[in-house]
């Protein structure tokens, strides 16, 4: 008889996913990066004031709750106005939700390594990344729309990839495509990016395999699903003449093709992640064991041809940074366990190198230091900081009014910035609703025809040609004459208009 062949064996450095049962989840690491990051968080999520698009979103939320938005979609703002309802004016409350988000894309981005075959190691470098990632931390400080996204991406990307792991060990488990279709349905109620996601993604699958996830019929489910409760959002869009498509313009003209990528980079990390997100998407493109997930790489770089092609802010390619650093993290285990990485040992120098960025841009930094060096904390002191004395200085404007003036006298913000600023603080100090031709806040209404006065507030001067007065009564200065988006706009009163507000309004809108 011939002896029995002697089937082949794989080494664990050397399995391909799917091959073999993933390693045990690094809990205690992964969870200790999670746990402090969101401490962090939360310790300074009274610092300095609200963000400037919190207030927008509060201000949707409770004066303007609606299917749709310019720029937006419904969630946040119901969220914010929720959590005001039930804690007015706590900014650590409306916080908490951001500072779990970003644990929960911390702990996300380990268990995507744990499904590429990532060890505790890997898990815990591709965790770290997320941390340190300038953007994915600045943004786990405020309650906006981009930072829901990138956990959102996470929970989309990490069941199909669960999904296509346990198809090549032979194992079907169709409810991960429908727990991804349900995650959609809810992102899309953030921002529309998401269904971009789902394209490129199933655009990746065509293109790289596994093409039977398409047959699926819980895959096609959890789209149906996430179409449906899109309706009532277009039906607003379409309703609004197609306002996002404005929004895109907006975006194309604010941003730069050329800097998409390297700014990108930078967001992701100056050093741990910029590389880990270069490195990652070369192993998912050229790394045999983590072939069966190449449709992840295909996926990166629709999205990023798309960007550059049509336009987008850097930030919106943050979702998919959790993927870059857990494959990157990965690749480098399989290098390290061939006996090729010589410089393993420069990785926790380049993470502690790359925390200095992300602790810069956190309002640590006390208001007065802030003072002395304006080029410190800049995003945070330029949005963060001025409203209260915003509000302050129009509400003694307004108060200042003989009683019959007020009672027809409107308030316009030259920005949602300061609109949204004076909506959310200006009701305590007894101002009236706001109202601004800015981006979505025009789609919130025209001051009423019966409005003969109007307190204009901002930095420019561009509803002069129509009225027949006009005189500067105030000039908001800031504590500390901090440097920000408040310091030094005037309140101009207009009397006499030459429109009404109703035939007025479509002619001042701004972008």
């Amino acid at each position: 008889m011939p002896a029995p062949t002697e089937q082949p064996t794989f080494e664990p450095s050397a399995a391909p996913v799917g091959t073999t049962e993933p390693p045990p989840f690094a809990r205690r690491p992964v969870l200790t990066v999670a746990g402090l990051t969101a401490l962090l968080l939360m310790l300074i999520s009274g610092r300095y004031g609200y963000l400037s698009d919190e207030l927008y979103f509060l201000a949707a939320g409770k004066y303007h709750l609606d299917w749709g938005y310019m720029d937006q979609q419904p969630l946040v703002p119901l969220l914010a106005a929720g959590i005001d309802a039930v804690l007015p004016g706590s900014l650590p409350a409306l916080r908490l939700p951001a500072a779990l988000l970003t644990a929960f894309g911390i702990a996300g981005t380990a268990l995507l390594a744990r499904e590429f075959g990532g060890d505790r190691r890997a898990q815990t470098l591709a965790a770290a990344a997320y941390a340190l990632s300038p953007w994915l931390l600045l943004s786990g400080h405020w309650l906006a729309a981009a930072t829901f996204e990138p956990a959102q991406w996470l929970l989309v990307l990490w069941p199909v990839t669960r999904w296509v792991r346990l198809r090549e060990a032979g194992i079907r488990r169709d409810r991960l495509l429908l727990a991804a279709g349900l995650v959609a349905a809810v992102g899309v109620q953030t921002k529309f990016q998401i269904v971009l996601l789902c394209a490129a993604l199933l655009s990746g699958v065509l293109i790289a395999g596994p093409r039977p996830m398409l047959r699926r019929p819980a895959l096609w489910a959890g789209a149906a699903l996430a179409a449906a409760v899109s309706i009532p959002a277009l039906i607003w869009q379409s309703g609004h003449g197609w306002p996002s498509r404005d929004m895109g313009d907006v975006v194309a003209a604010e941003s730069s093709r050329l800097l998409l990528l390297p700014t990108t980079l930078l967001y992701a990390g100056p050093v741990a992640g910029a590389f880990l997100c270069c490195f990652g998407l070369w192993c998912l493109v050229r790394d045999e064991r983590l072939r069966p997930m190449r449709f992840l790489a295909c996926t990166a770089l629709l999205l990023l041809v798309f960007y550059l092609l049509v336009g987008g802010r850097p930030n919106y390619l943050s979702g998919l940074c959790g993927m870059l650093f857990a494959a990157g993290a990965v690749g480098f285990q399989h290098r390290r366990e061939a006996g090729a990485a010589r410089w393993s040992w420069t990785a926790w120098p380049a993470y502690a190198l790359s925390a200095v960025l992300p602790l810069v841009l956190l309002p640590i930094t006390p208001l007065p230091s802030v003072a002395r060096h304006p080029q410190l904390a800049a995003y945070s002191r330029l949005y963060e900081t001025g409203w209260p004395e915003l509000a302050e200085t129009v509400a003694h404007v307004y108060r200042s009014l003989p009683p019959d003036q007020r009672e027809r006298t409107a308030i316009v913000g030259e920005s949602y910035h300061l609109a949204g600023a004076l909506d959310v603080l200006g009701p305590e100090l007894g101002l009236p609703g706001v109202h601004s031709p800015h981006r979505g806040y025009w789609f919130f209404g025209a001051p009423p025809d019966s409005a003969t006065v109007l307190l204009y507030v901002g930095g420019a001067e561009p509803l002069k040609p129509y009225f027949a007065e006009s005189r500067r009564l105030a000039t908001v200065r800031t504590e500390l004459d901090l440097v920000n988006v408040a310091q030094g706009v005037s309140v101009i009163r207009y009397d006499g208009p030459k429109l009404p507000w109703s035939r007025l309004w479509p002619r001042i809108r701004t972008q």
